[in-house]
């Protein structure tokens, strides 16, 4: 395995070790976005649809967010881009 590898690894498993907050130091910007503060799909579209109950429990609206806005700034675990057929 290749030195740069292996101090890939070595950082990862030191980052994964730390706290909350003790990694939110290592950031290189202050400015982010964490997961409870962006809107879940049912509740984004609750907002819109006033006074309509939610059917069912938690689902996937419940787990999905969409984002529009500067993705590099966000504290989450991962980001999907639904991208066109045909630019794969």
């Amino acid at each position: 395995m290749s030195k740069k590898k292996k101090d890939w690894k070595t950082e990862k498993e030191r980052l994964l070790r730390l706290e909350r907050e003790e990694r939110r130091k290592e950031y290189r910007r202050h400015d982010f976005i964490s997961l409870d503060k962006i809107r879940t799909w049912r509740e984004d579209t609750n907002e819109k649809e006033e006074g309509k109950e939610p059917a069912g429990g938690v689902g996937l609206s419940d787990k999905v967010s969409l984002y529009k806005g500067d993705i590099t700034i966000l504290e989450v675990d991962a980001i999907v881009n639904a991208g066109k057929d045909s630019a794969l």
